[in-house]
């Protein structure tokens, strides 16, 4: 499948092209046509193989997701990953159809409200992975420096112990941790069908309300997607094993304005990160993330590590609750060890000042 965005006139536009042996679904194209669902772009089958999709503004999430964010927006962010595939199955669609992807998934930088696309298609066979996609976010979220770590970790070893993606388990989690989220979900659900207001210029005067932070729109025409062959049609099973393509900031992928009033670096120069010193270059890693992911493959790490085969493509973790450092390995084929003990993989290991840590035959060593 192909995508590609852009914003105009305080309106998201999504063109997406569907492969030659996909076959649009009648049923479901005429349901989404027809129908308001609050949460998802609106389609416009255009051509056999072109729908066009439309909502309020919105930047890609992995594109919203450079910025530091709050707990109560992180928490409002996987409540209503929840709440779209609720409204998927209550409106008799098929859940595998939804796309789950950092750059095909919209939010409104205002109203932190997100946009999913449903592709409406017969042939699509590739397994949902909802709990992959959090994790996901997760790996690529960054704090406000006065946040704690430690509920964005708990959060991760709370889905990882799920058999399977359970709705109103996650659902309780939220609530619990954050009532406020849940308010506001339930706040939605009043008008669920439609969006706020019909006139996308009006849709941001509407909830203006909500922000708590100056975040200015997006220039008309800015484009916000990739135009390639990726076949975004939901996360696979394993982050190791998919290729996938690295971002470059000239594929359009909707960069925020050089002169918006939020400055990512005025809120990291006083905050204090552990950090890893690479043993063959004395190169200086920080660990400015709650769950840190190191490995080979650019597209599913945080700090990428070069010039060795030996390290997977997603090694290991470094989580960080509280004052508290843990590390996870990943599955990996050569395995993690620190202090030249071996680690069991997906099982978390305090790391402590000096510890040497080695994913593979790759020497780092961690300080706080």
């Amino acid at each position: 499948m192909k995508f590609k965005a852009k914003v105009k006139n305080s309106e998201l536009t999504v063109k997406v092209k569907i492969s030659s042996n996909e076959v649009i679904s009648e049923r479901e194209i005429d349901i989404l046509e027809n129908k308001k669902i609050r949460g998802l772009l609106k389609p416009k089958q255009r051509r056999k193989n072109l729908i066009d999709y439309s909502g309020p503004a919105g930047v890609s999430l992995i594109e919203h997701l450079k910025k530091p964010i709050t707990r109560y927006e992180f928490f409002f962010i996987m409540a209503q990953i929840v709440d779209a595939t609720k409204k998927v199955e209550n409106n008799n669609l098929f859940l595998n159809n939804l796309i789950l992807d950092l750059r095909y998934v919209y939010i409104n930088e205002n109203t932190k409200e997100m946009q999913f696309i449903y592709i409406p298609v017969l042939s699509n066979h590739i397994l949902l992975n909802i709990i992959g996609f959090m994790e996901a976010i997760a790996y690529a979220v960054k704090l406000m420096p006065n946040q704690d770590f430690d509920f964005v970790a708990k959060y991760v070893s709370f889905i990882r112990s799920l058999n399977h993606f359970n709705i109103s388990s996650i659902e309780a989690y939220i609530s619990k941790e954050d009532k406020d989220v849940a308010k506001q979900i339930k706040n939605q659900k009043v008008n669920v069908d439609g969006f706020i207001i019909d006139k996308p210029k009006d849709y941001y005067e509407d909830k203006m309300e909500y922000c708590n932070e100056e975040t200015s729109i997006l220039e008309s025409d800015e484009e916000t997607g990739l135009l390639n062959e990726y076949g975004s049609t939901g996360i696979l099973d394993s982050y190791e094993k998919e290729s996938m393509e690295v971002l470059h900031d000239n594929e359009g992928t909707m960069l925020l304005d050089a002169n918006e009033k939020f400055n990512i670096g005025s809120y990291q120069e006083n905050v204090h990160f552990p950090y890893l010193v690479r043993t063959s270059n004395s190169e200086i890693i920080s660990i400015n993330k709650p769950v840190f992911r190191l490995g080979k493959e650019r597209s599913y790490v945080d700090y990428f590590v070069t010039n060795n085969n030996a390290v997977s493509r997603s090694h290991a973790d470094i989580i960080t609750r509280g004052k508290s450092y843990f590390v996870c390995d990943q599955n990996s084929t050569n395995h993690t060890y620190i202090n030249d003990k071996v680690l069991v993989i997906k099982a978390e290991t305090e790391i402590h000042e000096g510890d040497v840590l080695k994913l593979a035959n790759e020497e780092f060593t961690f300080h706080i």
